[in-house]
């Protein structure tokens, strides 16, 4: 599928201007800790789009996802038809004992909550099971995570019978991802994870967001190890390119398409790469060393790629394509498309994805937004404001009235780097559309960073049962039954022992 070639540049030298071309990047700061970050969008401008972001034979043909299977120890079987969902499933061999995991190592996968009974009886017994004292691992969930890291789903329901609901959404945590084992001679192995979800739409979405839970670890991993230094602006070239080299060879034919966002950690940095309306964040969790008092916050989060949004509505129009705004501005904006299966106009509720051709001829790109922080950095923040705001709310005194003595207000803590943690995690709209992001990375916090004294104590994949089932509720109350978008979500601590 091509792009209308009158929208954009095509010859030899636009080619050139943007592989070349150096990522404007953009300082932000976190409101709260006042912790500078940098991002950019990958997306080189409509006076550089050569029509490289969309699925051309030429881009089919240079594909290097085989390869990077190969370099990630897939034989055959492993690699199966693209459009099947054989290798990376909820309970894949792989994750059994079965077979070997790929030299980049085993990823969790999520298993449905509900309608997965092993998965659900195994989570019943976690909740009663005491957190061990010896600090060890649960092994109940062997395939969907771990005390640190962990990822979970839940079947939508679109209408007809429940036994012919297709879940779309798709999801995995490396930690640790390996990425070095996929080439020899390599001896120094980076503290690394990956973790990210895959929300597929249109008909055959759920066979692209299984083509890309299964190659995009293989294929990041290769081109990560291809380079023998590593700076921000090549990270950001290499995950643009990844992006784009999925979304060209993926199985999006006749109709389909995913969101995908990403979090990728090398030793101190994180890398967050959004494309479409799923989101990834990165949080801190605070404990006050006298009072024990835990809080959390929010330092970054991906926005949703839509549609309205004015260099996107830009994009699309300057494509040829329509932007639909609901009457009122209620209701979610729109790209509309021929829809190859039905012949009819479709709207696509984002306006970056993978896959999704024929939406990608007026103006949907796969290219992502990518966002750069550094865990030593924002620690370093935040205890430096924690310390501070401490500091100074200290030097305020009390007057007891009944004697008219004066006294500090409140004793200062001292806050440390034990006393602030970083994890991650990122989430399909269908949690999100219900639950705020601030209470999903509270009720994470809970399950990350337990106290294993107390009563109420929570286990990561239990914390993450709750916020499926809390965002099934809002759906139900919200739609009476008669809909419930798929939901998936990924997390995992940052700074543990993968």
């Amino acid at each position: 599928m091509h792009r209308a070639s009158s929208a954009f540049l095509s010859s030899k030298e636009s080619d050139a201007k943007r592989k070349t071309a150096v990522f404007k990047e953009q300082l932000s700061t976190d409101p709260t800790f006042g912790y500078e970050f940098v991002g950019f969008d990958s997306y080189p401008g409509i006076e550089l789009d050569d029509g490289t972001g969309v699925a051309t034979t030429q881009l089919k043909a240079t594909s290097r996802v085989l390869s990077a299977l190969d370099a990630a120890g897939f034989d055959e079987h492993m690699k199966g038809d693209k459009s099947e969902s054989t290798t990376l499933n909820p309970n894949h061999a792989l994750r059994l004992g079965i077979g070997q995991c790929p030299t980049y190592g085993c990823p969790y996968l999520p298993s449905d909550v509900h309608f997965n009974e092993q998965t659900k009886l195994a989570l019943e017994e976690l909740r009663k099971k005491t957190i061990a004292e010896d600090g060890k691992e649960s092994s109940l969930l062997k395939t969907s995570g771990t005390e640190t890291a962990a990822t979970l789903t839940l079947i939508g329901y679109k209408g007809g019978r429940m036994e012919d609901q297709i879940n779309q959404d798709r999801a995995f945590c490396l930690s640790p991802f390996m990425y070095t084992n996929m080439k020899d001679g390599i001896k120094d192995q980076p503290v690394a994870r990956l973790l990210g979800v895959f929300d597929g739409h249109a008909k055959f979405g759920e066979r692209v967001s299984e083509y890309v839970v299964k190659t995009l670890p293989a294929l990041l991993g290769k081109k990560l190890v291809a380079q023998e230094e590593l700076n921000n602006q090549e990270i950001g070239r290499i995950l643009q390119d990844t992006f784009i080299e999925i979304d060209a060879s993926s199985p999006a034919e006749p109709s389909g398409g995913c969101t995908a966002s990403i979090v990728l950690q090398i030793d101190s940095n994180i890398y967050v790469a959004n494309a479409g309306d799923s989101r990834s964040f990165v949080a801190v969790h605070v404990t006050d060393p006298i009072s024990n008092v835990e809080t959390t916050h929010i330092i970054y989060g991906t926005r949703e790629d839509k549609p309205h949004l004015s260099f996107e509505r830009l994009r699309v129009e300057a494509m040829g394509g329509n932007v639909y705004i609901p009457p009122g501005g209620k209701g979610t904006t729109r790209v509309l498309y021929q829809d190859p299966t039905t012949g009819s106009t479709s709207g696509l509720a984002m306006s970056r994805s993978l896959g999704d051709w024929d939406a990608g001829d007026v103006g949907v790109v796969p290219d992502p937004t990518i966002a750069i922080l550094n865990i030593k950095d924002m620690k370093s923040k935040v205890i430096e404001k924690l310390n501070t705001n401490c500091q100074n709310k200290s030097k305020e005194v009390e007057i007891d009235p009944a004697t008219g003595e004066s006294s500090p207000s409140s004793e200062c803590a001292t806050f440390g780097e034990n006393d602030v943690k970083v994890f991650s995690f990122a989430a399909t709209d269908g949690l999100l559309d219900y639950i705020p992001e601030n209470s999903i990375a509270d009720h994470l916090a809970k399950g990350l960073y337990h106290n294993k004294e107390a009563e109420q104590s929570i286990h990561l994949l239990t914390a993450c049962e709750d916020l499926i089932y809390a965002a099934a509720q809002g759906w139900q109350e919200d739609k009476g039954g008669r809909y419930r978008d798929d939901i998936a979500i990924s997390v995992a601590d940052l700074e543990s022992d993968p």
